[in-house]
């Protein structure tokens, strides 16, 4: 059983060794930079217009995919209901999301055009972005939907190589106590580093709100089926 669990163990982390050079980028970008222009999360921004009918006796969400078929921005799909919207001059405003960065396009009705607003990643952003993206997302475009999968694989896959890893460092010498002392703090650092601050955040009042919560949560990698997820429904 051992031998097998090895061989395992060993497989996963070759077919997983790229991804954590992009979970490592993603890690040191998320400490060292700060998200949202006009900081250093944007490479660089453009704003331009191009000139486009609106469809007549259509709704929001219909003009908003006669928009994404217009621009043809790649790697997106049809944008969803939660990103068509209406600013405060009642103006649609579409949005649209890549790991390559965000476009917000406005449809200027009266003047029959489109403002077209897009943001270029740093390439600290886009691997921040990759390593974020799982099928959860349902991505539109099938190469971002297979790292999408290859993404929700690595997830699962590391999680099995840190179990599995603590299996065979234990059973090569389970009676070394310096080994069993390293996995009973690794076991009580994790409990307080993960489990404790979600326990406290879901039943202390007043520490976070629920949508705070969801947001914490979806930072996690997994995102998709990781048990804790099961009792916040909105992440």
């Amino acid at each position: 059983m051992r031998d097998l669990i090895q061989k395992v163990h060993m497989y996963l982390g070759l077919l997983c060794w790229s991804i954590l050079f992009v979970y490592g980028i993603a890690g040191l970008t998320a400490t060292v930079f700060r998200a949202g222009p006009p900081g250093p999360h944007f490479q660089s921004s453009e704003v331009r217009m191009e000139s486009f009918v609106p469809p007549v006796n259509q709704t929001d969400k219909e003009v908003a995919d006669a928009v994404w078929r217009t621009l043809q921005i790649p790697l997106t799909g049809p944008p969803p209901e939660y990103a068509v919207r209406r600013d405060r001059q009642n103006n649609l405003e579409v949005s649209f999301w890549t790991t390559n960065g965000p476009t917000t396009a406005t449809v200027l009705e009266q003047q029959n055009q489109l403002r077209i607003e897009s943001h270029r990643n740093t390439i600290w952003a886009y691997f921040n972005n990759l390593h974020s993206t799982t099928p959860r997302d349902r991505p539109y475009d099938w190469r971002i939907r297979l790292w999408a999968y290859y993404n929700e694989f690595a997830i699962w896959a590391l999680l099995s190589m840190a179990l599995s890893g603590v299996y065979l460092w234990v059973s090569s010498r389970p009676r070394h106590l310096l080994a069993q002392i390293a996995v009973g703090l690794s076991f009580v650092s994790f409990l307080v580093l993960y489990i404790f601050p979600w326990f406290v955040f879901y039943f202390v009042p007043g520490s976070l709100r629920g949508d705070e919560v969801s947001e914490c949560i979806n930072g996690f990698a997994t995102r998709t089926w990781w048990p804790v997820c099961w009792r916040f429904r909105s992440c």
